[in-house]
């Protein structure tokens, strides 16, 4: 169910098809119709014209009722502002939205030749960008590759059509083994040609990491040494930003 709510959610207002949801969840079309129908009489999702399918009220309003997972996002932008200022390149931090990541800030170093991949509201698939792949470090092998044949039938993949499947496969698995060992994934191309980046989870004392903090430059900024020059830095500034979430 929250495959599909996913689906639809990347959709925006233009609102999903039918067959839309099924290509991109890998749910037979009669399941998926019969899920839409269940979320539908909920309220959870409703039908535009064009039989495309939308987000519905209910949502919002159920959200409203939800405690926020964040109680001090001031403190996460001065923290995100301060790296930035440390390093001179830009700084982003994401959360989890289901499958997705959305952007929460951005902040920008003194460097003059930024590095803005994404925008701050956007919200990417999970294994696109760098804070995707960080947050990804928690799912089993077969999850992970299921994500990466979703963002395919979604065409957003994490090297664009550099990069087939496998290959995709291999550069993400890889990125998830630094997660694992270092606590933050480095890459060269990965959410876009010329750029680099590292990204850490932002640890929770709740829950599994589900908000990530990214430093992204050129290439020529994030040479290996200064990668590792530039780690603890990420990643003390990633467990400072724990204090502020739940």
């Amino acid at each position: 169910m929250t495959d599909i709510l996913g689906a639809v959610a990347r959709r925006g207002a233009e609102g999903a098809r039918l067959l839309d949801i099924a290509e991109e969840t890998g749910i037979a079309r009669p399941s998926v119709h019969r899920i839409l129908q269940e979320l539908m009489e909920a309220g959870y999702i409703q039908q535009h014209s064009g039989r495309r399918y939308g987000l519905g009220a209910a949502l919002y309003t159920l959200g409203l009722s939800a405690p926020s997972p964040i109680h001090d996002f001031a403190s996460i932008e001065r923290a995100a502002r301060r790296l930035a200022q440390q390093t001179g390149d830009t700084v982003y931090v994401a959360i989890r939205r289901l499958d997705s990541v959305h952007y929460l800030t951005r902040a920008e170093g003194s460097y003059p030749i930024r590095a803005e991949i994404v925008e701050v509201g956007e919200t990417v698939p999970l294994g696109v960008t760098f804070a995707g792949i960080a947050l990804l470090s928690w799912h089993e092998p077969e999850a992970v590759e299921a994500q990466l044949r979703s963002n395919r039938r979604f065409q957003r993949t994490v090297r664009g059509a550099t990069q087939d499947l496998h290959e995709t496969l291999a550069t993400v698995r890889q990125e998830i083994a630094q997660v694992r060992e270092h606590g933050y994934c480095f890459d060269r191309d990965t959410a876009m040609p010329g750029v680099s980046g590292m990204a850490a989870p932002i640890p929770s004392e709740t829950a599994e990491p589900y908000m990530a903090l990214t430093i992204s430059a050129i290439n020529d900024r994030l040479p290996p040494r200064r990668v590792d020059e530039l780690a603890p830095l990420l990643l003390r500034t990633a467990r400072e930003m724990t204090s502020c979430i739940r």
